[in-house]
């Protein structure tokens, strides 16, 4: 439809007022005005089947009122410009029908060409203003009801008017949304005063507060940092959107692990390509001296080859566990409960567990947490990180935490001790082939265990703090977003 175009219907049982206003109409040029007549009440249900930018409206339609029609009207266009026409003794119907809605009103016999264009005008304009209006109070409703990150309402006394489910969930706010108690005060949230009182100052001075830093708390007494922004609304209401900076900083760690370990990947097929044919050649070679040279002078050179041999033999056992310790192997995959995993390999280490006196606590999901995964890979990772866990507590009132729980998409495993600690320094060297802080073993346990969880699909990151323990934390996709197959890759 031609913007400069206005559709009217106009719902009147009297052609001859029909033929008045549509004269009136005709002789305004912009905007053109075209008029569609309704005689009765069931002719204009009919009609208004196909919308009309205005109505115009008698009170008297028979055995039916205008007023029924308006309500019809709205229900079907909610923000359309229905204007009622009413005789010289209306009463209160005038004040009846701006009540449901209705834009405005005029008395037959009471208007003529010029006033008629001007309402006409003005409520269609007010009705597209109320229009945009709602959309985009939709919009801001959808945004905010649907946003990821905690996105709240408060007025410039610092009181929480409204708050959107993603923080109701990181707050814990849900006895006071379902109990109508009051929320509490934003500023209540932000553990360091030297902030709360530079936010009530702003908030007083209707400032806007952009990317500043603050450790905010749960009702649980939980923290984390946050990257806060409070701009304003209106005069006495602003929005603030807080993002996680934590939850940041652990899929920042998780990018940084994946690619640290497939340049690890790279460098071991490298190191296999360049060292195995070499290697391959002087051990053939050593072979060859053995064979060829005199007893006398074999003698004379003591176990020099033997220890050639043995070396050679070395270097390429370490070489081929480097390769499988950064190489996908095939999966077996299946559906399993995460928690009967966990106990599964805390049965394998049980007698170490038991030896060292540790006491283990679960804090399982008591959801259903399934996962799909190859059962065998996945203990051999929990069983390393366990193990890990074991040997990190050397006093006697060591104990493991192991705790399971549904976060977003992914189901978690926690396995958090309170043994030594890792410095920062070492945190960062983890996961590196052959490194390792113990008198004995390969380095490749925690290698391997990162291989098997990113091959799932999964990550896993490690907190630590030196003399207070050491946190792994494992996440899985759950099933219905899980697109892991049986694969091989080389």
């Amino acid at each position: 439809m031609d913007k400069n175009q206005i559709r009217i219907l106009y719902v009147d049982d009297d052609p001859v007022d029909f033929h008045l206003v549509e004269t009136y109409l005709s002789r305004i040029k912009e905007p053109e005005y075209i008029t569609k007549h309704a005689f009765s009440y069931d002719d204009a249900l009919e009609k208004i089947k196909h919308p009309f930018d205005i109505y115009l409206v008698d009170y008297r339609l028979g055995n039916v009122n205008g007023l029924e029609l308006i309500k019809k009207i709205k229900s079907q266009q909610p923000h359309v410009a229905v204007i009622l026409l009413t005789g010289m003794d209306s009463g209160n119907v005038d004040k009846e029908a701006l009540h449901l809605g209705a834009s405005d009103y005029l008395v037959k016999g009471e208007f003529d060409a010029s006033l008629l264009d001007r309402t006409l005008r003005y409520a269609y304009r007010d009705s597209k203003i109320k229009e945009n209006l709602d959309l985009e109070g939709e919009k801001f409703r959808s945004i905010f009801e649907r946003a990821t990150d905690p996105f709240l309402l408060i007025d410039s006394e610092s009181h929480i008017l409204e708050v959107n489910p993603s923080s109701i969930s990181k707050f814990e706010f849900e006895e006071e949304i379902s109990s109508q108690l009051n929320l509490p005060i934003f500023t209540s949230l932000i553990e360091e005063k030297d902030i709360r009182k530079q936010i009530i100052e702003k908030l007083q001075n209707k400032f806007e507060i952009i990317d500043f830093e603050a450790t905010l708390i749960n009702k649980a007494g939980k923290t984390f940092k946050g990257l806060v922004n409070i701009v304003k609304q209106n005069e006495n209401t602003f929005q603030v959107l807080i993002k996680d900076l934590s939850a940041i900083k652990a899929k920042e760690e998780e990018d940084l692990n994946l690619k640290k370990f497939s340049a690890t990947g790279r460098i071991a097929r490298l190191l296999a390509h360049e060292v195995k044919n070499p290697l391959t050649t002087i051990i053939l070679s050593a072979d060859q001296l053995h064979m060829e040279l005199p007893e006398e002078v074999l003698k004379e050179s003591g176990d020099l080859i033997e220890v050639i041999q043995r070396n050679c033999d070395r270097i390429n056992q370490l070489v081929t566990q480097l390769l499988d310790s950064t190489r996908f192997s095939e999966l077996y995959i299946s559906s399993h409960p995460i928690n009967n995993l966990v106990d599964e390999a805390i049965e394998k280490v049980k007698d170490r567990i038991e030896m060292k006196g540790i006491k283990i606590i679960k804090d399982y999901e008591p959801e259903f947490c399934t996962i799909e995964a190859d059962s065998e890979q996945v203990k051999i990772a929990l069983i390393n990180l366990i193990v890990n866990s074991v040997e990190s507590i050397n006093h006697k009132i060591g104990s493991i935490l192991l705790s399971t729980a549904i976060k977003g998409d992914f189901c978690e495993i926690k396995i958090e001790d309170n043994g030594t600690g890792i410095s920062n320094e070492n945190l960062e060297r983890l996961f590196e082939p052959f490194y390792t802080s113990k008198n004995s073993g390969t380095g490749l346990g925690l290698t391997n265990t990162q291989k098997i969880i990113l091959s799932h699909g999964g990550s896993i990151r490690v907190k630590s703090e030196e003399g207070k323990g050491t946190t792994f934390i494992i996440n899985f996709k759950l099933p219905q977003l899980n697109e892991v197959k049986n694969y091989q890759t080389i």
